[in-house]
C-alpha cells in the first residue's frame, strides 16, 4: 500500500511524518506533500491519479502556504467533490472526520450521501468520543462520516 499524506501546514506533515516513525512505518511508501488539499487534489484529477481510501479531516479555518483561505462552511461541500472526483470506481471508501461545532454525525453523512449518490455503497455516521476515565463520562470531541463500497 502507499499512503499519501496533504496538509497546508509544514508543521503538521513534520509531526505526521514524527508520528509514522514512531509506529515503526518510516520505510513504507508515504508521500508527504505540504500544500493547499484543494489544489493537489485538481491536479491529481487532471493527471488522472486514482485512490482507494480518502482519510478526511479539515479544520474549521484553514490559511494555505500561499494565503488560500478554507473555511469549513463554504468550502467542505467542494472539497468532497474533488474527493469524489479521485476516488477509483470501486474504491473501499471515504471517512469524514470534524471537530467543528455544528457538524453532527447526520449533517456529516448528508454531505457524504450527497456528493457520492452516484456510487454503489453505504454510509453511517457517528460521534467521536473520548473514552471515560474516573468519572464514567465519555467526552464528546467531534463527529465523523464514512461512505464504504457495497
Amino acid at each position: 500500500a502507499e499512503v499519501c499524506h496533504v496538509d497546508a501546514s509544514q508543521g503538521m506533515v513534520a509531526w505526521a511524518r514524527e508520528n509514522a516513525a514512531l509506529n515503526g512505518l518510516d520505510q513504507h511508501p508515504i508521500r508527504w506533500i505540504v500544500d493547499d488539499v484543494r489544489k493537489f487534489l485538481q491536479r491529481e484529477a487532471n493527471r488522472g491519479r486514482r485512490y482507494d481510501i480518502i482519510l478526511l479531516d479539515p479544520p474549521s479555518f484553514g490559511r494555505g502556504k500561499k494565503g488560500e483561505i478554507f473555511k469549513i462552511e463554504r468550502d467542505l461541500p467542494e472539497l468532497l467533490e474533488l474527493c469524489e472526483a479521485v476516488l477509483e470506481p470501486r474504491a473501499h471508501g471515504i471517512f469524514l472526520s470534524c471537530h467543528t461545532p455544528g457538524y453532527t454525525p447526520v449533517v456529516l453523512e448528508n454531505l457524504l450521501r450527497q456528493v457520492l449518490k452516484g456510487r454503489k455503497g453505504r454510509t453511517d455516521s457517528g460521534e467521536m468520543l473520548l473514552s471515560p476515565r474516573d468519572n464514567g463520562f465519555s467526552i464528546p470531541c467531534g463527529a465523523f462520516a464514512r461512505w464504504q463500497y457495497a
